[in-house]
């Protein structure tokens, strides 16, 4: 599961509907856990949605995880994050709530200054593995604004950029 699309497709089938999918999605978004979206009484989840919870959740929170952060002095923070297939980008902490993402591992076009370039492209990123380095960051810290000038060009990646901020606007 890399996109949005496809955790939406895991919930449907787990027999979500359009209120259970926004509550799921919007804790995702939010760093919160997906079990705490079931809690609300007045549009409970069936019961195989319920059931399906600790899947969807491990999906969610295997789609990054830190390895290693590096505390700036300037109050941020380099999040270095191991995506589900094992490869890294890194995430960034800014100072006054805000986080900066990668889009992309790697990156084609190879400035001279950029280290990321360096090995060129590796793959797209999908948006849910974007949306997760912003929930990963509001695990930590107040997030009210996303920079995407992580690794990549998010120009490049652009159909996950758009979903990824069609989601991180809504919810």
């Amino acid at each position: 599961m890399r996109s949005l699309a496809d955790l939406v497709t895991a919930c449907r089938a787990a027999g979500a509907r359009p209120a259970h999918e926004r509550r799921l999605l919007a804790a995702f978004v939010r760093g919160a856990p997906l079990a705490a979206a079931g809690e609300d009484p007045a549009v409970p989840f069936p019961k195989s949605l319920r059931a399906a919870l600790p899947e969807l959740a491990a999906a969610t929170a295997g789609l990054a995880t830190v390895v290693t952060e590096h505390p700036g002095a300037d109050g941020s923070a380099r999040l270095l994050v191991r995506l589900a297939d094992g490869q890294t980008v890194e995430t960034v902490l800014l100072p006054n709530a805000g986080v900066c993402v990668s889009t992309q591992v790697g990156c084609a076009v190879g400035c001279l200054f950029c280290m990321t370039g360096r090995d060129g492209l590796l793959r797209q990123l999908g948006s849910a593995e974007i949306v997760a380095q912003v929930a990963l960051a509001r695990a930590r810290r107040p997030v009210r604004r996303v920079v995407f000038m992580g690794m990549g060009e998010p120009a490049h990646n652009l159909d996950a950029v758009l979903e990824a901020i069609d989601l991180l606007g809504t919810e």
